[in-house]
């Protein structure tokens, strides 16, 4: 009996990271096979599994491959392997729903419950058994250890469908581990451009544009071309924003995107004119970089105005989406350092939102300590890693070599 404890001890190192499609498990324990006078759980129960775990689902499901002894656990670890062969055992197999309650990516603690049917195999042509369908439901736990591990208890009740003998239902406890495995496919961009103009429909302010229309970066018409020496024929015909106003005159030069900079030299000629723009023609790009206590993900006081002052610039640009990346330094175990480095993208995140931008051009995500940009080995260094980092993106934007 000890040996069988210890062993299933072992067996539970498990789990499972969120961004692995499968995940494999094993278990070991203990059923009770006749439960009309009371629970006996004494015979040897051996399984594994195969989880599928889909991105847009919250039922993940589970297939199960049981073995389960007929005889006590002192005869069972007693008995030569050879003995073993001739010992009468039921065999399952069963198709499970999962539903996994906190599996939001911030909890290390994950309780289930799960429901399904299978078919029983009697081995050895005992006659105490039939082999028959059944149906099952349960509840357990899974805890996890770190981003390749974590433990999993699981209790269940088997009822038999159609017995006539001596089996109505059983009980099974179980402890098992679970190793997740494989990637997810990448997502396709969502890019839909209707009227084929090159702008897609997010950002088209003219959607019904005819096909072989030149249009500017906001999907309308460009002037017609006209001699050069009639400069103000060129500027008449503005191209419109992304706020539905007529974009400024900025410059008596050629600009058909209305962004100040000529078009002989304009490396972004279709740049949207509401754009802060450098003198290359390009939307102008932007950095914040903020750094916590140890452990926290409170942004700092004197970090607040950096926060502030890019949320201003953020405003005045609105063409541009934002990507706010957490990071720890390499104290804590990897699930809690991605934990936590996920809470001070989403502080930054509610502060940008605050401030007035638009949550719908915000992500944050967590890095862990996976991409440090000092050594953790002093002071100084983990404190410049614990941090968040900010890419800013302009999804519309149609470059031409630049530099």
């Amino acid at each position: 009996m000890k040996r069988f404890l210890l062993v299933s001890f072992l067996a539970t190192s498990v789990l499972i990271a969120a961004d692995k499609p499968y995940e494999f498990g094993a278990s070991a324990g203990v059923t009770s096979i006749k439960n009309e006078d009371s629970i006996k759980l004494e015979n040897a129960t051996f399984g594994l599994s195969l989880q599928i775990n889909p991105q847009h689902s919250a039922i993940k499901p589970r297939f199960d491959v049981e073995y389960t002894s007929l005889t006590d656990l002192e005869t069972f670890f007693k008995s030569s392997s050879d003995e073993r062969k001739e010992i009468d055992s039921l065999l399952r197999g069963s198709v499970n729903g999962i539903y996994e309650f906190l599996d939001d990516g911030e909890h290390e603690f994950l309780p289930y419950v799960l429901a399904g049917a299978g078919y029983e195999r009697v081995g050895h042509g005992t006659t105490r058994f039939d082999s028959n369908p059944f149906i099952q439901g349960g509840a357990g736990f899974k805890y996890l250890v770190n981003n390749a591990w974590a433990l999993r208890f699981e209790a269940k009740v088997l009822q038999i469908v159609g017995g006539d003998k001596v089996e109505k239902n059983e009980i099974s406890t179980l402890f098992g581990f679970s190793i997740p495995f494989g990637t997810y496919a990448e997502p396709k961009p969502d890019i839909i451009d209707t009227d084929g103009d090159g702008v897609m429909d997010q950002l088209d302010k003219c959607p019904n544009t005819p096909k072989g229309t030149k249009v500017d970066g906001s999907g309308c018409k460009l002037p017609e071309p006209v001699a050069k020496t009639i400069i103000k024929q060129i500027i008449e015909p503005a191209p419109m924003s992304f706020d539905n106003n007529e974009c400024p005159v900025k410059t008596d030069l050629p600009d058909r995107d209305r962004d100040g900079v000529e078009d002989a030299i304009d490396q972004c000629p279709n740049t949207p004119c509401d754009f802060s723009v450098d003198k290359k023609g390009c939307p102008v790009k932007a950095i914040l970089r903020i750094h916590f206590d140890t452990d926290k993900a409170d942004i700092r006081p004197e970090s607040r105005p950096k926060v502030d002052k890019f949320a201003a610039f953020l405003m005045q640009n609105k063409g541009s989406l934002v990507r706010i990346e957490g990071h720890t330094d390499w104290r804590g175990s990897d699930n809690y350092n991605m934990i936590l480095s996920k809470k001070r993208a989403n502080s930054i995140l509610k502060a940008l939102v605050e401030d007035g931008v638009s949550p719908s051009r915000l992500t944050a995500v967590g890095k862990g300590e996976k991409e440090p940009v000092a050594s953790n080995k002093t002071e100084n260094g983990m404190a410049q890693n614990r941090r968040i980092e900010v890419h800013l993106t302009y999804p519309n934007e149609l470059k031409r070599g630049e530099n």
